[in-house]
């Protein structure tokens, strides 16, 4: 992820604007009234101020986990959401210095939106790779038993000695919980 992060995010935009941004913002942080207006965010203690390009529209809107996003139906609900952001944005900020729906729809097309969705999520962020940027580079890789030999590689220094001490812990890990079970 580090090496191709030059890839989804503008040079022009590496020293700001920052936003603040609400990284746990889900349906059950948000209070409405009636009409379904907004009236208060709870749960903010993950907010922290990012570099723009790494705010994205909701993940959840298709109301599926982060590894589990339909691609064609979020991309429906994607292009719905910006069009009433760019409204909004249109209507509350005419004479803003920065497009923030721009960026974010810039951020769709080259993928940094899928990018910076990888890096919010320890348990997502392998199967996005896998399914959302690595074929951006290469669609056959998925399907090539080499390719992952090689990518281990670059994992950590000496990840193959790493990868057979894991092996061998997970070995010993087993055997012992199936004897605390057998007594």
């Amino acid at each position: 992820m580090k090496s191709i992060s030059s890839l989804f995010f503008r040079p022009e935009l590496r020293r700001g604007p920052f936003f603040l941004n609400f990284t746990d913002l889900h349906q059950s942080n948000l209070l409405v009234d009636k009409e379904w207006n907004i009236k208060c965010l709870i749960d903010l203690e993950w907010s922290c101020s990012r570099p723009v390009e790494m705010m994205h529209p909701p993940y959840w809107l298709t109301n599926q986990a982060v590894d589990g996003i339909d691609q064609n139906e979020y991309e429906k609900l994607h292009g719905e959401f910006m069009e009433v952001f760019k409204e909004e944005e249109r209507k509350s900020c005419p004479q803003a210095r920065i497009s923030l729906s721009q960026i974010l729809e810039q951020g769709w097309q080259i993928g940094t939106f899928w990018y910076s969705l990888a890096l919010d999520s320890p348990t997502g962020i392998f199967t996005l790779f896998y399914e959302h940027i690595q074929p951006r580079f290469e669609k056959k890789h998925i399907d090539d038993p080499v390719f992952f030999t090689i990518m281990q590689s670059y994992w950590c220094m000496n990840a193959a000695n790493f990868i057979r001490k894991k092996v061998q812990d997970k070995e010993t890990y087993d055997e012992r919980l199936r004897a605390e079970f057998e007594n």
